[in-house]
């Protein structure tokens, strides 16, 4: 069964603003109507992407809750249609397309992450706009050669945010003791993707790639890829890997056996909620991650902070909670703009040339259909675990936070 929170009613003036500086004024009564407009959400809420998955469905019901308090979308009501894609896989994403679009005729389909390729040719043949955050480049080329209209990235390439992070690791306050850096990365694209970029970044700047090693989901056993780190002796170790339990018993056992001389990198595995089972215990402290995007440390950031608190009782999730709450509003306000929710058309061009104000920053789809990243919009963010806590170092170029030398280091 699909996990709902339930949502707790507006209650203070700072939701409101939120809500309000995110929708704009509203078009009340523009296609009148009884029937509520359906947002589809195919999410992952079983398998491996879980963690992330009920984040992706908080987010979209609060968004979509904070329409409907404010009257909703053009005088309706919206309803979300949850479709549970599990693993990923191409045949989930298939049933996914059918039952939303076919069955249940939904007017926009909005998740996270939703195959990372599969989800390209199921949601392409129609229509009502896709908004993911899926990553590697691999999909925005498919979704071209497919010819898709209806696509859009609410972050920028895989490989964009792998140079991105390797830089920011190089300027958020460390002295490394060399230049030699060692790489861990998953099958996925997304992580293969992330790492090339990581190594092209690292070798324009002098740096030594003394070990690549790649890793299926699953592994829970680290003690021939750590005799093998030692070995190398690198002074970063450059890990992308979407698999939590994997990363999870990996900074485990780098805790009781670390590198001396090394920081450990576990990407956007260290932005999930799963990840604060090491981050509680202790184990992580040292430990750096990222996020491509996340709320940003301004009015709005904390409104929609203080506006999950109410709602769920517990902080959002560094990364996807607010990447989705602001695809909602991206394409709410497009429908807005436009006066229908079915002029596809329509909805389409006003997505290809607006700008929007949100929370992750101000964002804007490019000639390829996904945001670029740069320090004012979707900007990648460096996280670090200091005393059992996740602290954000770096928002794009920018360090917010001092860095903490583990005490592993020396």
């Amino acid at each position: 069964m699909v996990h709902r929170a339930k949502i707790r009613p507006l209650i203070c003036a700072a939701v409101l603003v939120l809500a309000g500086s995110l929708m704009g004024s509203g078009i009340p009564g523009a296609h009148a109507s009884d029937e509520p407009i359906k947002v589809g959400a195919p999410i992952p809420i079983t398998g491996p992407f879980a963690s992330d998955g009920f984040v992706m469905e908080k987010a979209e019901k609060l968004a979509i809750a904070d329409i409907n308090a404010q009257g909703g979308l053009l005088g309706r009501q919206i309803e979300m249609i949850v479709y549970d894609i599990g693993d990923l896989t191409p045949d989930k994403l298939q049933a996914a397309a059918l039952n939303l679009v076919e069955q249940e005729e939904v007017h926009v389909l909005i998740n996270g992450y939703g195959g990372m390729g599969p989800d390209i040719p199921a949601f392409c043949p129609y229509d009502v706009p896709y908004l993911h955050v899926d990553g590697p480049e691999y999909v925005i080329n498919l979704a071209e050669q497919m010819g898709c209209k209806n696509i859009y990235m609410f972050i920028d390439t895989a490989a964009n945010y792998g140079g991105i992070t390797f830089r920011q690791l190089t300027e958020m306050g460390h002295e490394f003791s060399s230049n030699k850096l060692a790489i861990i990365q998953g099958p996925f694209d997304w992580e293969i993707e992330m790492t090339g970029g990581a190594i092209a970044a690292a070798e324009e700047l002098g740096w030594e790639v003394v070990l690549t090693e790649q890793v299926d989901f699953g592994i829970s056993e680290w003690g021939p890829i750590l005799s093998k780190l030692h070995e190398a002796e690198p002074a970063l170790i450059y890990s992308e890997f979407l698999d939590p339990a994997g990363v999870n018993a990996l900074v485990d056992q780098f805790n009781t056996n670390p590198v001396k001389g090394a920081l450990l990198y576990v990407g956007y595995t260290g932005a999930v909620p799963a990840f604060n089972e090491v981050v509680s215990r202790g184990t992580a402290d040292g430990v750096l991650g990222m996020t491509p995007s996340a709320h940003m440390p301004d009015e709005k950031g904390r409104a929609f902070v203080n506006r999950w608190r109410e709602a769920y009782d517990e902080d959002p999730a560094i990364g996807i909670a607010a990447e989705i709450y602001d695809q909602v509003m991206f394409w709410a306000t497009a429908v807005e703009k436009v006066g229908s929710v079915d002029d596809y058309d329509a909805i389409h061009e006003e997505m290809r040339t607006m700008t929007y104000d949100g929370i992750t920053g101000k964002l804007t789809i490019n000639d390829r259909h996904h945001v670029s990243s740069t320090d004012e919009a979707a900007p990648a963010q460096i996280l670090q675990v200091q005393n059992s806590e996740l602290v954000t170092l770096m928002i794009g170029s920018n360090v917010i936070a001092d860095f903490m030398k583990p005490d592993w280091h020396d």
